[in-house]
């Protein structure tokens, strides 16, 4: 087995909007609280290769991923299915995607991203480095930082890693925890949140780091239950302090875990969706939304309405809506460890649902990954009309689901990786 590692440092000058928090903030970064990066870890059995890319972002457009995907491709032999883009979901950091009201991405930043990422990946395939021993890792966080911020009672309290000890060179670490980056809320500064402190006392420890947030649509940093917003950057040392305090003391617990061979698949899986049948009950509907967006030109959320309806017209005009409705899922197995990488913003039953098509393996998911569609609830959100469901389809311009599309479409990738791991 072979593994590789590369950083870079992504973070761009000041002004680009900041996003994920809304309606019509204009939230422009006047500085950095902390450096945004781009980790990779390389992959190589002797014969195929694999990368995971874990970039300081909050999610990233699907014509991005397709661009990096086909360019990865084409210059360095990796197939689409073998490169997860993951986005660790901080919302401090700059527009990717167009998110309605909640930030609008420039036209440098994006572009610039793209030979970013096609670097990060070329230089950890260039490190790669024979490994003389892959281990697995997991420790519960009882007591951690958070918690189901819907009222529902699933959280995954579980750290979940992989090392990889090199033959030349400092050990490559991968390791997962469940929870939104928005400890800061809406400050105008640059920022990984959380994650990036729990890497920096790793890296501390000699370790090379790599976080992949697992599925987090439904949790929240405790912090926020106090006082939403309140987190300071003593508050994001704090919680970096206690996640990388877990990882290091399971470690200590660490098994040898083999890590080859290397397979991957890769599925766009669609959502059953709530969706009229005829445009006409849609242009309908546009018009009294607009209507009322006449009447309270201050109120965003309606404006984002009117917005949200024209999009899903300009899909029922291309015909494109069902494809508008696919949600990938991902995933890179070694032996018999598992990268998983969904493509939302995804409840924590779902993603439980999903690593049960791997019994026995030690499986680690994440969110967030390659092209965002939105928010993927269970069905008690769908049902009660809940932000997941409803107004979060709206910033992301994503059709609306029926009660059981979250739970069908788990369903369908657990089967997924059964068939990879058969």
């Amino acid at each position: 087995m072979l593994a590789g590692f590369a950083e870079i440092d992504i973070t761009p000058p000041p002004g680009e909007e900041l996003t994920g928090y809304g309606y019509f903030l204009e939230r422009h970064a006047q500085g950095t609280l902390d450096p945004l990066f781009g980790r990779a870890v390389a992959l190589s059995d002797g014969e195929a290769r694999a990368v995971l890319v874990q970039l300081d972002l909050l999610g990233l457009p699907r014509w991005l991923v397709e661009e990096v995907r086909a360019r990865a491709e084409r210059e360095l032999g990796l197939p689409p299915a073998h490169l997860m883009l993951h986005c660790t979901h901080t919302h401090s950091g700059p527009a990717t995607m167009p998110l309605y009201g909640c930030g609008t991405p420039s036209e440098q930043f994006p572009a610039a991203l793209i030979p970013q990422v096609l670097t990060l990946v070329s230089q950890a395939l260039a490190d790669l480095k024979p490994v003389t021993a892959s281990e697995r890792f997991e420790g519960d966080f009882p007591d951690g930082f958070a918690g189901n911020r819907v009222g529902l009672p699933d959280l995954d309290t579980r750290v979940r890693g992989v090392r990889f000890q090199m033959a030349a060179g400092a050990p490559i670490l991968l390791f997962s925890y469940a929870c939104h980056p928005v400890v800061l809320g809406i400050n105008r500064e640059y920022s990984a949140d959380y994650p990036a402190y729990a890497i920096r006392e790793l890296n501390a420890y000699g370790l090379r780091a790599l976080f992949l947030n697992g599925p987090c649509g439904d949790v929240d940093p405790l912090s926020n239950r106090y006082r939403w917003g309140a987190g300071t950057q003593e508050t994001l040392r704090l919680y970096g302090h206690d996640l990388a305090g877990v990882v290091r003391r399971a470690l200590l617990q660490a098994t040898e875990a083999p890590a080859s061979p290397l397979r991957a698949c890769s599925r766009r899986i669609p959502l059953p969706m709530a969706m009229p049948d005829a445009a006409a009950v849609l242009e309908a509907s546009l018009a009294k939304a607009r209507a009322a967006a006449q009447r309270h030109p201050e109120d965003g959320p309606r404006q984002v309405d009117v917005m949200w309806h024209e999009r899903m017209l300009e899909l029922y005009a291309a015909g494109t809506l069902d494809d508008a409705m696919r949600a990938e899922v991902q995933a890179i197995a070694c032996g018999g460890m598992v990268f998983v990488g969904l493509s939302g913003e995804i409840f924590t039953r779902l993603g439980q649902m999903i690593r049960a098509g791997a019994p026995g393996h030690h499986v680690l998911v994440a969110n967030t990954c390659n092209a965002v569609l939105g928010y993927i609830s269970t069905h008690e959100d769908v049902e009660a009309g809940g932000y997941a469901s409803l107004g979060s389809c709206k910033l992301y311009g994503m059709p609306l689901p029926t009660p059981d599309a979250g739970e069908r479409w788990a369903a369908e990738g657990a089967g997924m990786l059964r068939e990879l791991l058969a």
